[in-house]
Parts: structure tokens; C-alpha cells; sequence
């Protein structure tokens, strides 16, 4: 069946609509049949109007029409992007290595001591280092980790937001245990609430939003379960209309001037990657996810890198590169690293933190399901293969950590009897150099907080946050 095609006009965003496999190729590597390669239908030059506001066409109602004619996962073209293969960054100068000191540690505050329940990740605003659990807000002066100030969550809190935006940050709690139908939006800077709202869809039904994914855009928060988002004023808190792709939003993630926000047509459960321009909504391109997949999470915005997971499974099977038209560029198996995407929560974007984005790189760690020691990938993002995988000449586990300098900053894990290292690593060919070397006599501490936390890297000091209320007494540990 041939698939209709929209209306012709001159500023029309690139859409890659819909794929299919055909046996007869040779699959990429973590998929069944491979895609069909081929022009996009129509021909350069199909267009929309030009969109201005009240005017935009829905790039995904379109989708959806085309595939309402069509018939859910009828044929079409699968585009891929072009290859090629820049040059490595260039290597830097030599580091000057520091031996770190134990700075301080923040306690599991009391009311939080019994619960075991994973807690959030923090924020980093106005100079501080801001925590949420389940039961307050605290924000720590970074240099001696006294609180700053703290605010209560009026319940029990369920998620958070992965970032703050413009020292906002929300908090998802409920009145009594597992209700998660409330918000709270928190001033970083002044220890305050802005707002508390009730988590109603159009219809004023309340539902649970343990899970939801939080983010910001447009001066705006989206707070999506599953079906209708809800949208507030991130300052005033002033309920505002669903953003309209044309489909549900259930995510977006906001880096440097770019947008990439998710949407699910649940009719026939089909996700859509979006380019939006961040100041003003417009689409740029849209790319339909692969049928028989799901976004699991987003790793870059610019480039655009996906992880992806089958409908039946919980766990990423694939990692997506697209280019900057919108089209599948690459797509590397999670199996074969096997690379360690366990700190991903599913459909909750931006929460990756052991994979690190630099322009045309992607750093991320292996697993290691039978023994201590794992390795770092470069994945060269313009070729879709590693560039250098590397164990740092130690059996311990590592995990990228941040850019820092023009150098990839690696946490090498402490182990009860020897402390851990953060390592600078060159981008270009993986050898790295030791640039803090945490103390030996706090080593079995950090060791019980690494395994189940995080690492984070601010202004010179190294923070290990704690993912778990009862790994230890301490849920912060801060080194400089």
C-alpha cells in the first residue's frame, strides 16, 4: 500500500514517519530484521505551511492520519544518515594530581533513617548543594556541608525533578504513603515553597505519580505519568494547556540551545523523537521510534541519542543516534558493551548518570555481572563504533563522571581496603592520569556508599550522593 503524503508547502520540517523490516537485509546488531533503506516519500521539497502561533500544523496528528489511512505498521522508508568519521579531540596537557581530603558528611536525616526506599538526586543551585528525600528539602553550604536552610515536604515525597531550572526545582509527594498526586515547586535560592498543586488531569481526577517523568521547558513544567500531562507556571504555578505535538508529551530534555522532547500516540502505542526550538515550540524535525520499541531515556540532545527498550521488556536494549535532519544514523546493541545503563530510570528522561555526552562522543561504562573490574567506552558517535575501551590498568569498577577541561573525569570505585581515584582521562585515546586521589582512611565509608550512589563533580569537589536511605549512616560524602 502506498502511504499518503502531506500537504506540499515551503517550510515543512523533515518527518521520518514510519519503518518496517525486511528479512532479506542484514540486521544491526541488537535487532531482529533489518530496516529498508530508501528516500524519504515525496521527495526533497515536501513542506507545511509556514507555522506562526495558532497556526501550527501538529507534526504528529499528521503521523497519526498517515498511519489511521495506512494501517499500524504498513510500509514506508527508513532513513539513515550520512557517515563519516571526525577526528578525535585533541589531546590535552598533563594534570596536576591532588591528594583529596575528606571535606564532610551529611547524615541520613532521622525520619528518613527507616526507610531503605531509593532517594533523589540532588541539585546544584547558588552555590549550594540541595538534597530532597522523603521527608524535606536541605540545601548544604559546599564548603563545610552546614545546612543552609531546610523546607519540609507537607507528605511524603515520591520523585523529583532530575534538574532544576532557573533555581527551580519539583517535587512530586502525597498526602499518606504511595498517593504521589501532589507538586511542590521549590526555590533553590531561598529555601521556599513557590507552590503546592494538586495532580489533576482536564477532567479534575487525581491519580498516582510515583513515577513521572519531570521536566522543563518554555518557562514551564511538564509532569507526565502516563496519559495527559500535566503543565504549571514554573514561577507561578498557574495551570497551563498540554503543550499540542499532536500526541501526548511524556518528556523533554533541554540542553544547550536544543530541545528533544518525547511523545506517545497511545491508539497505536507509537513514540515520537522531537528537534523543538526551545523559545518558540516549532518542530523542527520528528522521528518516529522503531515499531516494536520504546524510548527508555534520552543521553544527548545535540547530537540526539536515545536508549531504547522492546514493548515487552524493561531494560534498554538498544542505544539510537540520530542526525541533525532527524534520521537513524546508528544504532549500537546495549549487548554489546555489554554497556551499563542500570542507573536509567525508564521513561523517566535525563536521569543517566553514568553516561557522559561530549559533542560526537558518548562515554559509558560496561557491567560487570561476574567479577569486580569493567572498562569505559569511547563510542564515536559520527561512526557508531568504540574508539578506545580501557580498564585503567585496574581491576575496579569505573564510571564517567563529567567533562571537566576538555578531559573526561572518571570515578574509579573505592574498595574496602584502598581508596578510589578520579581520573582524567585524554578523549582522544583513553589514557588517563590520576587527578584526585581520595584518603585512604575514609576508603571502607566511600566504598559502601559508591556501590549504590552517585558521583557528581562541582567547582573542585568531588560529592558521592547515596541512591538508598540505609547503605549508610551517611547519604553524602564530600571530598576537595
Amino acid at each position: 500500500m502506498s502511504q499518503p503524503i502531506p500537504p506540499h508547502g515551503p517550510q515543512r520540517p523533515p518527518q521520518v514517519w514510519d519503518t518496517r523490516f525486511d528479512q532479506r537485509q542484514t540486521a544491526p546488531p541488537g535487532f531482529g530484521p533489518a530496516p529498508v533503506f530508501g528516500p524519504p516519500p515525496g521527495g526533497p521539497g515536501d513542506g507545511l505551511p509556514e507555522r506562526g502561533p495558532g497556526k501550527r500544523r501538529k507534526a504528529l496528528a499528521i503521523g497519526l492520519g498517515l498511519l489511521l489511512v495506512a494501517g499500524a505498521g504498513t510500509g514506508g522508508w527508513l532513513l539513515w544518515g550520512r557517515g563519516g568519521n571526525d577526528p578525535a579531540p585533541k589531546k590535552k596537557g598533563p594534570v596536576q594530581a591532588v591528594d583529596a581530603k575528606l571535606a564532610w558528611m551529611a547524615p541520613v536525616p532521622d525520619a528518613d533513617k527507616e526507610k531503605a526506599d531509593r532517594m533523589a538526586r540532588p541539585w546544584f543551585a547558588k552555590g549550594a548543594i540541595v538534597m530532597p528525600t522523603r521527608t524535606a528539602v536541605t540545601a548544604y553550604e559546599p564548603e563545610s556541608g552546614k545546612p543552609r536552610w531546610t523546607l519540609p515536604i507537607p507528605g511524603i515525597g515520591c520523585t523529583s525533578s532530575p534538574r532544576s531550572e532557573g533555581d527551580v526545582a519539583v517535587v512530586v509527594y502525597g498526602k499518606g504513603e504511595f498517593e504521589c498526586n501532589m507538586a511542590m515547586a521549590v526555590d533553590l535560592e531561598r529555601g521556599r515553597a513557590l507552590w503546592n498543586k494538586e495532580l489533576t488531569d482536564s477532567k479534575g481526577r487525581k491519580d498516582s505519580h510515583a513515577a513521572a517523568n519531570i521536566s522543563f521547558s518554555n518557562g514551564a513544567v511538564t509532569i507526565t505519568e502516563v496519559l495527559e500531562p500535566r503543565v504549571f507556571d514554573i514561577r507561578t504555578g498557574e495551570r497551563r494547556k498540554p503543550f499540542d505535538f499532536g500526541c501526548p508529551e511524556q518528556g523533554t530534555v533541554v540542553g544547550r540551545s536544543e530541545q528533544l522532547t518525547i511523545a506517545q500516540c497511545q491508539i497505536f502505542d507509537r513514540f515520537f523523537a522531537m528537534s523543538v526550538d526551545p523559545k518558540t515550540g516549532v518542530e523542527k524535525w520528528t522521528w518516529k521510534i522503531l515499531d516494536g520499541l520504546k524510548v527508555q531515556n534520552v543521553l544527548s540532545v545535540d547530537p540526539a541519542v536515545l536508549t531504547v527498550a522492546r514493548e515487552s521488556d524493561t531494560n534498554a536494549s538498544d542505544i539510537v543516534v540520530l542526525d541533525d535532519k532527524g534520521r537513524l544514523k546508528h544504532l549500537v546493541s546495549v549487548s554489546s558493551g555489554p554497556y551499563d545503563l542500570d542507573d536509567c530510570k525508564p521513561r523517566q528522561y535525563d536521569t543517566c548518570r553514568r553516561a557522559v555526552a561530549d559533542g560526537n562522543t558518548l562515554f559509558l561504562p560496561t557491567s560487570h555481572p561476574k567479577g569486580p573490574g569493567n572498562t569505559v567506552v569511547a563510542i564515536d558517535l559520527t561512526t557508531g563504533k568504540p574508539r578506545w575501551t580501557s580498564d585503567f590498568g585496574a581491576d575496579r569498577t569505573h564510571r564517567p563522571v563529567a567533562m571537566h577541561e576538555g578531559r573526561l573525569l572518571v570515578y574509579q570505585e573505592a574498595t574496602r581496603e584502598e581508596s578510589g581515584k578520579l581520573l582524567s582521562v585524554d578523549p582522544a585515546d583513553g589514557k588517563a592520569q590520576v587527578f584526585m586521589k581520595l584518603p585512604q582512611e575514609s576508603a571502607e565509608r566511600e566504598s559502601n556508599l559508591a556501590r549504590g550512589g552517585d558521583v557528581y563533580f562541582r567547582d573542585g569537589r568531588l560529592y558521592l550522593v547515596t541512591n538508598y536511605g540505609m547503605t549508610d549512616p551517611s547519604m553524602m560524602m564530600v571530598f576537595h
